[in-house]
């Protein structure tokens, strides 16, 4: 009988304690030889934790069984094939079982022939998990004891200061990136911004410069799960100094926030003509601001309508605000002519004709209760016509809240020619949010959109 092996080592600690690949592999084989069997193909994760189903070995496995590309499969152990019990059954039951692939252990015994001995595999599973998570609570024990001795633990990247010494357990400084740190939080003190400091100081990126600005590793700390220790490793800021620019960090930041609460004129207003993506303002290099469509922002692609290959033109704001401020004031100027049509009225009319017909029907209900049989038809007949009536009066009732909205509107766009020059900003832009659905703007043209009152 054909099959095919899977093996898998998550570390070289692992292969000297006797699960490495050799050793896999020769067990694996001897197995194969006396059960008849033939291993045609070899799938191995070489460095790559059981705790999960990432691994391209084993995907690959996956997707052969999926084919119907494979019959049976050997591994050494079961906690070679996954450490995490769910993922564990779930390729016994929902990819071998579901693709009649026949799975086998030289080590444990797998087995789904009878509820026993599909309880035992499934128990092995648990196990495996469970010596998974005892390992990881081992290896964090002794991580967090030796971040508290002051020992430099952290996974990923270094930080862009130092160097690591694994002889001796610490970070060391690097003289010259220690250097280009102090003379960047020495700039950022005496007020230049992240940006700034990136150009001058040569940083790869404003997130890089804020991260050297703001990283307490900098002055001898390590930070660990929402915590902190004192680190072995020699400090590149003055504590102090650190401590100044994080206070001023806080500062510009309010300072920023607070200038920015008041909207531009056109603020959440203008889209573009082009590919109908929002607009935004942008502050210029001379201190005005520009207005710019936003799929020009690589990073807004999630955006409606975002078009890479957009052409609109960056415009002045100053230009469009101003043609929009002429073409609201002309509204407002023409609608001084405008004469409410008269729904009141109306309304009035038809409610007292309904009062009137239900006064009727009372009356045609109390000949009725007397014992006058005759009034029944029109009694069936006042009752079609009031619910009709109803019906009507509640149109023509939304119909004149409308009206009477719309009158309202009408009547404070009619003041805006009269009082625009003493609005500020903000209470501007609230007004045009009321009146405008939206201003489309093409190559410096502007069409304005009106809401439907």
């Amino acid at each position: 009988m054909e099959c095919v092996a899977y093996m898998r080592v998550s570390t070289e600690k692992q292969a000297v304690e006797g699960n490495g690949l050799d050793s896999q592999k020769r067990d694996i084989e001897n197995y194969c030889r006396k059960n008849e069997l033939v291993i045609t193909d070899w799938y191995i994760d070489d460095g790559y934790t059981g705790a999960n189903m990432d691994r391209p070995g084993l995907q690959r496995l996956v997707n052969d069984c999926s084919r119907k590309r494979i019959s049976c499969v050997v591994a050494f152990k079961l906690d070679r094939l996954s450490r995490n019990m769910i993922d564990g059954i779930y390729l016994i039951e929902k990819v071998f079982q579901k693709c009649n692939v026949t799975f086998k252990c030289v080590h444990d015994s797998v087995n789904y022939d009878s509820p026993m001995e599909q309880a035992y595999t499934q128990m092995m599973a648990v196990f495996a998990q469970l010596d998974k998570n005892t390992m990881m609570l081992r290896m964090r024990g002794g991580m967090l004891e030796r971040i508290k001795q002051g020992y430099w633990m952290g996974g990923g990247n270094l930080p862009y200061c130092y160097s690591y010494s694994k002889e001796q357990g610490i970070l060391i400084p690097i003289p010259e990136r220690a250097e280009q740190a102090r003379k960047a939080l020495e700039l950022f003190i005496s007020g230049y911004s992240d940006v700034k400091i990136k150009e001058i100081c040569g940083f790869k990126s404003e997130l890089v410069t804020r991260n050297i600005l703001t990283g307490i590793v900098n002055i001898g700390m390590i930070p660990y799960k929402g915590k902190i220790y004192q680190g072995k490793h020699e400090p590149i800021f003055d504590k102090g100094r650190f401590n100044l620019a994080q206070e001023l960090r806080k500062t510009r930041a309010k300072s920023r926030a607070t200038c920015q609460t008041e909207p531009n004129l056109l603020t959440g207003l203008c889209y573009c003509g082009v590919c109908g993506c929002a607009m935004r303002y942008q502050k210029w290099t001379n201190g005005e601001h520009k207005i710019y469509c936003m799929s020009r922002n690589k990073s807004m692609s999630y955006l409606p309508n975002y078009n890479a290959n957009c052409d609109n033109s960056l415009e002045w704001a100053d230009d469009i605000e101003k043609q929009v401020e002429k073409e609201i004031l002309k509204i407002s100027l023409n609608l001084s002519s405008y004469k409410p049509k008269e729904k009141a009225t109306k309304l009035e009319i038809m409610q007292s004709q309904l009062d009137k017909e239900q006064t009727k029907l009372k009356r045609l209900y109390n000949l009725y209760a007397d014992g006058n049989d005759t009034v029944l038809e029109m009694i069936k007949e006042s009752e079609s016509l009031i619910k009709t009536m109803k019906a009507n009066v509640l149109s023509e009732s939304k119909s004149t809240a409308n009206t009477q909205k719309k009158e309202f509107v009408y009547e404070n766009i009619k003041k805006l020619a009269d009082v625009w020059d003493n609005i500020d900003k903000k209470k501007k832009n609230m007004i045009l949010k009321t009146i405008i659905d939206k201003i489309v703007i093409v190559n410096g043209n502007i069409e304005i959109q009106l809401k439907n009152f």
